[in-house]
């Protein structure tokens, strides 16, 4: 199969640039790509006055800035016209939204690039375009997220035991030690064929998505929850520990953390990178300022195959599901697997 590449617009239009179905808009990917290969580096050395050479010290890897063009065919009616198909390719782009890129090989599957306008599109007026069979339009793009990404890989785990109790039983404290639990596994392999823990050449952060309790809290009012101190007395809520497992530091290879209580509303996305904000609740309360300043830290290194997670879950429902997302970061469209 011959590579693929398509535009995903801000719009939700889709052109087909090359393949098979290229032209299915009327636009055809040009010669000349730059940008899309590895993204660029800056490595920083330090030299020292009584040292030969220099030393290493660092690395980061930038946004990508890429080049391309596209031939805009002229070759019919009012809908077939260059003037249309200009204008449909036009509003696929902008300068604020991303666009996704997707790359398709019979070897890598599927990848895709987010990336926006730079520049203004760029064609010719030298002669009337309107008169010529077709157009080249200049791209100037910008992908921030200098990655390709494939489609994220979810496991889920679905509690069996009702774990629920009533907070006045325990003294209405967080008592984690008297509240009742059940201990979940959720086992990534490659054997499950796919792809492991992580196939890719690029550090990853898991994500995982916990259920709040189902239950309201008696004789409160929902709409005020915010404006008052939740009663945790009588505040029926889940907690969870979650791996935060290091694969490079022996130290903390069985690293794990205790969420926060959760009250009815508060399903969370738990995402383990430290740049992003850690905790994010269905209804938006700040549950990362419960955490004491207790953060999630260890990522996952690139072509790691296989791990057992372990997790610990209290007041929850028979049926109530925890999952675990594993991004897809690549450097490269195709290959590095």
């Amino acid at each position: 199969m011959e590579t693929v590449v398509e535009l995903e617009g801000v719009d939700g239009e889709w052109f087909t640039l090359a393949g098979p179905r290229a032209g299915d808009r009327g636009v055809y990917l040009g010669t000349g790509v730059t940008g899309l290969y590895d993204p660029s580096v800056n490595v920083v050395y330090e030299e020292l006055g009584n040292y030969p050479g220099a030393r290493y010290l660092n690395h980061r890897i930038l946004r990508r800035d890429i080049a391309f063009s596209v031939d805009i065919l002229h070759d019919g009616g009012a809908s077939s016209s260059w003037l249309s198909r200009d204008a449909e390719w036009r509003k696929a782009w902008a300068f604020d939204r991303d666009c996704k890129l997707h790359v398709t090989t019979n070897e890598s599957g599927t990848r895709y690039l987010k990336c926006r306008l730079g520049k203004a599109p760029d064609i010719s007026l030298f002669t009337d375009p309107k008169k010529n069979t077709a157009n080249r339009a200049d791209m100037t793009v910008i992908a921030g997220d200098p990655f390709w990404y494939e489609k994220d890989v979810v496991y889920s785990v679905e509690t069996r035991t009702d774990t629920r109790f009533t907070p006045a039983f325990i003294g209405g404290t967080w008592s984690w030690a008297n509240q009742p639990k059940e201990t979940l596994y959720i086992t990534v392999d490659p054997s499950d064929a796919r792809g492991g823990l992580n196939p890719t050449d690029q550090y990853i952060f898991p994500k995982w998505t916990v259920p709040a309790s189902a239950e309201p809290i008696p004789g409160i009012d929902f709409n005020g929850i915010g404006h008052f101190d939740i009663p945790w007395e009588k505040a029926p809520f889940t907690q969870f520990v979650i791996p935060d497992y290091s694969f490079e530091d022996p130290e903390q290879e069985n690293r794990r953390l205790r969420t926060p209580a959760l009250i009815n509303g508060e399903d969370c996305v738990i995402d383990t990178d430290p740049r992003e904000e850690q905790f994010s609740a269905a209804n938006g309360a700040p549950i990362w300022s419960r955490m004491n300043g207790v953060r999630f830290r260890n990522a996952i290194p690139p072509y790691t195959r296989s791990k057992t997670f372990e997790i610990t879950v209290s007041g929850c429902a028979p049926g109530q599901v925890i999952t675990l997302r594993l991004p897809r970061p690549w450097s490269r469209p195709w290959g590095m697997e």
